[in-house]
């Protein structure tokens, strides 16, 4: 008999690798939850036409569909841990892949199955809690920057939170927070973010917050000399 999970270890679990139903399941809930922050996050990039992005953890492409609507010339790139989540993401931006200008593909943060300098952005939206060695998926965003190009992190929770947040989000934040720091997680601030990101090659590190939405937006930006 396999090991049964309780409803919400099998939520979380489905955040960090979507699998089966469940994990179809969790992929379209994300995508109504982060609809927002993702919006929020496309306004922070600045992106112009011609820009090729790639998106590190693009679930079920969401993002990647509303960044090609402010692109008519670039060319998107989502690349996820979850095989479920490159499904949903092709299914989603079918379209945009016929015609040549999206490609999506199983892959991990750690080793990018990119050439050197391929992209003129690369996001991280709502992923970067759960990559396994933070610098190394930063440096891998790095090699794969053209020179200017620029890095975004995303966080819906961070150490910027504050205000008065639901019964909900406090519960979910509570058990997100405890289960993170026995697996080795962390629950981040801006400044850390942007400590890592100069760490890893990135200049003019900076960030912005929203203190009061979720458990505390936090986009941080850089870019690559």
């Amino acid at each position: 008999m396999g090991v049964i999970h309780k409803p919400l270890e099998l939520l979380e679990d489905n955040f960090k690798k979507p699998t089966g139903f469940s994990g179809r399941l969790v992929g379209h809930l994300m995508t109504v939850q982060h609809r927002t922050l993702t919006d929020w996050t496309i306004e922070q990039m600045g992106i112009a036409d011609g820009d090729d992005i790639l998106d590190i953890g693009c679930g079920s492409g969401m993002a990647l569909g509303l960044m090609a609507a402010r692109n008519a010339t670039g060319t998107l790139t989502g690349i996820d841990y979850s095989p479920v989540m490159v499904g949903l993401a092709g299914k989603r931006n079918a379209a945009t892949i016929r015609a040549g200008r999206m490609t999506v593909q199983h892959g991990d943060a750690m080793n990018l199955p990119f050439e050197e300098a391929s992209f003129d952005q690369v996001t991280a939206i709502e992923t970067f809690y759960f990559w396994p060695d933070a610098m190394r998926g930063l440096k891998q965003a790095h090699r794969v920057l053209r020179p200017g190009g620029q890095m975004v992190v995303t966080l819906e929770m961070s150490r910027e939170a504050s205000g008065k947040p639901s019964l909900v989000q406090r519960y979910f934040g509570r058990r997100f927070t405890e289960r993170s720091a026995r697996e080795g997680l962390r629950i981040v601030s801006g400044a850390d973010l942007t400590g890592m990101l100069t760490e890893a090659g990135f200049i003019d590190a900076r960030f912005v917050a929203e203190p009061t939405r979720s458990l505390g937006w936090v986009c941080a930006l850089a870019r690559k000399p």
